[in-house]
């Protein structure tokens, strides 16, 4: 997507304690986005490019069998949007950042509400993911992996994953998401809800 690649600096300057002390707590793993507002113009494209194109080194058995389910609110009949805040998320509104992360999900998110995992990530001062940033991230991990799992370790037999996408969060609904070989679904949840198969992952933006 040459729209994404040319705001991108060809260097980054960032506070070199700040990185230092995302890697210690695990956030290893990064990528670099460019501003928020061109992810949301361009949102459709992303998911042509991530979710609806065959990916290369994936299995025929592996590719998405259908379209992605969009829905920006709780329900079994897709409307073909999706639910994704647009103000506080940490600077990414300011232009091009990097976002690093943990490619492993929080330990103590398991099986707690959207609202008590955003509290916890208040607390710890990081952030979740973007609906934009996801769709980039399953499609990297599925090319990476071959499969449809999302983290970097995870029991061979699991080809699918559930994730809450913290920063998409508005007051009342979170987008969540539920993907395998079958095809991808994100539709918002209500905050309150609670999946003990569905996770969550955490990062700071710089």
């Amino acid at each position: 997507m040459p729209d994404w690649r040319a705001p991108l600096p060809k260097a980054a300057e960032s506070n070199e304690d700040t990185v230092h002390r995302a890697v210690e707590l695990g956030f290893r793993a990064g990528f670099a986005f460019p501003p928020f507002a061109l992810q949301m113009e361009t949102l459709d494209q992303l998911i042509e490019e991530t979710a609806r194109r065959p990916a290369p080194a994936v299995p025929d058995n592996q590719q998405y069998s259908t379209a992605p389910f969009l829905a920006d609110t709780w329900t079994k009949t897709a409307n073909g949007k999706v639910l994704q805040r647009r103000d506080d998320l940490a600077g990414r509104e300011e232009g091009p950042y990097f976002l690093l992360f943990n490619p492993n999900p929080v330990a103590n998110a398991w099986g707690k509400t959207g609202k008590q995992i955003r509290e916890l990530f208040e607390l710890k001062g990081w952030q979740g993911l973007t609906v934009p940033e996801y769709f980039v991230l399953q499609r990297y991990f599925c090319e990476k992996y071959g499969d449809h799992r999302f983290f970097e370790t995870c029991d061979a037999l699991h080809q699918g994953h559930m994730l809450w996408l913290i920063d998409s969060m508005t007051p009342n609904e979170c987008a969540v998401v539920k993907a395998s070989a079958q095809g991808m679904n994100v539709q918002a949840a209500p905050t309150n809800n609670r999946d003990s198969r569905r996770a969550a992952v955490a990062g700071v933006v710089l």
